[in-house]
């Protein structure tokens, strides 16, 4: 079960392996002034073995004097604000150079001193002993920003003139940190968490969750730190074991989190768009489910369950599953955004630890499109002012996006929030907000933009799913209901061919174009986030009509023959030897265009003929694009993707019907619309997706 380090407490540490970014600084006594007649200097070499036998640095100074000249090292290190806590290894020796000075009570051989505010401050001085093993010193800092810290040595004994004393001076192990604290987040109320040291497996600090808390703090000054800890996590009865980490460095100002494993927890909401409490759109409650099973599958009843969110209240923050394995909590919130709901089953003897997370997303208000607006932009529920932007449609399966840019930044976007656009009232658009771009030049202008919301299915994966003759339709609505993503079934078309298939560790992204190439079928994701599938999106004829000098600004027609193959020869495996399908009126018209193919899989020959059939009618049609630009003012909704609007241009010879295929909008004009025309009613891609299924199905 996994803990992790989610902030590290180190703001500084050295180990002396080298002095680099250090430098030496004679007589800088707390207060300024010097101390000291003269002195002899400073000499500063590495050893090969210090205190954790990793290398430490030793400095050697020796002075005469009166007073008590230090030799320092000095480096500025950024320890920010507030208190901060400073640990670091040091020993010396030193020798009486005579004279008659002598030692007292003025001897030091070693002191920290930390700069604030340019008035230096002493933190810490020790030392009349003439020799000093191996000592760890804790000093708290008081820092308001980036603090000189000088690591200070040396000294001569109080008495006259002549006195000669030579400090040797080690340090090791310098480690600054804000706290001898350790939090560790992501509990329970009742779960017990203690932290040991790995090399005597002596308990350092221990700590239960409090009722109303999410995680403990655990004071670890008793111990040496950065050092070799783990932790143990319990469960709320601070008795059955759920976690022990590996050996690791902890330090104080650490913050570990635990999270339960996946498991067999799961979860399902009813809605997946709730309103704030203050406003006046409905719902206001989502309805949250989560479902425990036992590692073999079946519903484990009894099990509390316990709920978080990070935004808004769940009610009740705990619930027992019933017969069924399910518990239940609902979401309501006061402020809008995305809501993570987590639940936790703390485990036992029979179902380990596990936990599971569904988002919600709430709104600020209903969204309500006004027919007097050119277009409207909205988020999460807010709609915002916009400078320009564009977005597309289309129903070919290619990633539809938007860019909008807004005239200045607004705190209360939401990112990875919920987007819709508008044009004269009505949503053509419905996405979600990935990526913000701000910069000095285009200041305070700022770009948003993102994919359709057909990207939700790339939020969730799946466990493994082992389908056995089951039908395509049947397989994707199990998917969504298993994996909830946002994206519900809508119209599942009937498709009588079976499957057998196993799916996992994939995303739902990735697996239903699987199941859909199998079968040749298409799927699409609607403007209310449900998932159609069928044979075909063709749509109908509309009474959307452009004539070249009237409504079209520009078009261009673009005719391949490239590809074009109207005599085919198929091989296949005996006892399928080959097929050859040819189209006589092609030929006349084009040429004579031959092509091979290769099908090894299928042994019918009656099959063979069906597929080589199905190629020649993908390749013996020229590929046609027509993009052109025009004046829309016809009602939204006439027309979409798939629709097949008329075109009369006599510049590009086009007179008749043709079929949308991508139509692209400007946030500029409402009535200019930009669109991509195909000159069939089914493209290269679907006549492929179609011979890839006849040849499945001849497989099957």
């Amino acid at each position: 079960m996994p803990i992790s380090r989610t902030v590290s407490g180190i703001i500084y540490r050295d180990d002396f392996e080298s002095i680099d970014g250090w430098y030496n600084d004679y007589n800088v006594p707390p207060g300024g002034g010097s101390y000291c007649w003269d002195y002899g200097g400073v000499v500063a070499h590495g050893i090969t073995t210090g205190r954790v036998g990793n290398g430490a640095y030793t400095y050697e100074n020796s002075q005469y004097g009166t007073w008590n000249p230090y030799c320092s090292l000095v480096k500025t290190i950024p320890t920010g604000s507030g208190s901060a806590k400073l640990r670091i290894w040091h020993k010396w020796a030193w020798a009486d150079g005579g004279g008659g000075g002598g030692h007292d009570s003025y001897a030091r051989a070693f002191r920290v001193i930390s700069t604030l505010q340019g008035t230096p401050a002493e933190y810490y001085s020790t030392g009349v002993d003439q020799t000093h093993d191996w000592a760890l010193e804790k000093l708290t800092l008081t820092c308001t920003g980036n603090q000189l810290v000088q690591i200070a040595f040396g000294l001569a004994g109080k008495g006259g003139y002549g006195t000669y004393d030579q400090v040797t001076c080690y340090v090791d192990d310098l480690c600054i940190t804000p706290s001898d604290n350790v939090i560790v987040a992501g509990l329970i109320p009742g779960q017990k968490v203690e932290i040991y040291r790995t090399d005597t497996s002596a308990l350092v600090g221990s700590a239960t969750c409090a009722a109303g808390a999410t995680g403990v703090t655990i004071d670890i000054s008793s111990s040496d730190y950065p050092q070799q800890m783990y932790v143990k996590v319990y469960a709320a009865d601070s008795v059955t074991l759920l976690d022990t980490t590996s050996s690791t460095e902890i330090v104080g100002g650490d913050t570990w989190e635990w999270y339960p494993p996946g498991g067999t927890l799961s979860m399902s909401l009813d809605v997946a768009i709730i309103y704030r409490s203050a406003a006046t759109g409905t719902p206001k409650t989502c309805n949250v489910t989560a479902n425990l099973k036992t590692p073999a599958g079946a519903n484990y009843a009894g099990a509390t369950i316990h709920f978080t969110t990070t935004r808004g209240t769940v009610s009740p923050a705990s619930d027992v599953t019933d017969a069924n394995g399910n518990a239940e909590t609902a979401l309501t919130s006061t402020t809008h955004g995305i809501a993570v709901v987590k639940a936790v089953w703390l485990g036992d003897a029979t179902v380990p630890a596990c936990s599971a997370y569904i988002v919600v997303h709430v709104f600020y208000e209903a969204e309500a499109g006004d027919s007097s607006k050119k277009f409207q932009f909205f988020c999460e529920g807010i709609e915002y002012a916009y400078v320009g932007g564009r977005y597309s449609i289309n129903e070919i399966g290619a990633p539809n996006n938007f860019e909008v840019e807004i005239p200045e930044w607004v705190s209360t976007i939401t990112p990875n929030g919920f987007v819709d656009i508008y044009r004269l009232g009505v949503k053509e658009f419905h996405g979600i907000l990935k990526r913000i771009k701000r910069g000095l030049s285009d200041s305070p202008r700022v770009s948003l933009s993102g994919p359709d919301v057909s990207i939700l299915l790339k939020d969730s994966v799946i466990d493994t799913k082992i389908y056995a003759a089951k039908t395509p339709q049947y397989i994707i609505d199990d998917l969504l209901t298993s994996f909830p993503c946002g994206i519900t079934a809508g119209s599942l078309g009937a498709n009588a061919t079976s499957l057998t298939i196993t799916l996992d560790t994939e995303t739902l992204d990735k697996a239903i174009p699987r199941i859909c190439d199998m079968v040749g079928w298409k799927y699409r994701v609607t403007l209310t986030r449900t998932l159609d599938f069928a044979e075909s999106f063709s749509g109908g004829t509309s009474s959307a009509a452009f004539t070249e000098g009237v409504d079209i600004f520009s078009i261009d027609r673009d005719i391949d023959y490239n590809p074009v193959a109207n005599y085919i020869r198929m091989r296949g495996t005996a006892p399928a030897s080959s097929s050859t399908k040819l189209d006589g009126a092609k030929i006349q018209e084009q040429g004579l265009h031959q092509a091979a193919a290769f099908n090894k899989s299928i042994v019918n020959q009656t099959t063979l003929d069906a597929a080589c059939q199905a190629y020649l009618d993908m390749r013996k049609a020229e590929q046609e694009t027509t993009p052109f630009e025009a004046k829309d003012s016809y009602t939204p909704g006439t027309f979409g993707p798939e629709d097949y609007i008329t075109i009369t241009s006599a510049t590009v010879g086009m007179s008749g019907t043709y079929q949308i295929r991508k139509i692209e909008r400007d946030l500029a004009d409402p009535y200019l619309a930009k669109f991509d025309l195909v000159n069939r009613t089914k493209e290269y891609w679907e006549l492929d997706q179609q011979y890839r299924r006849m040849t499945k199905d001849a497989s099957v």
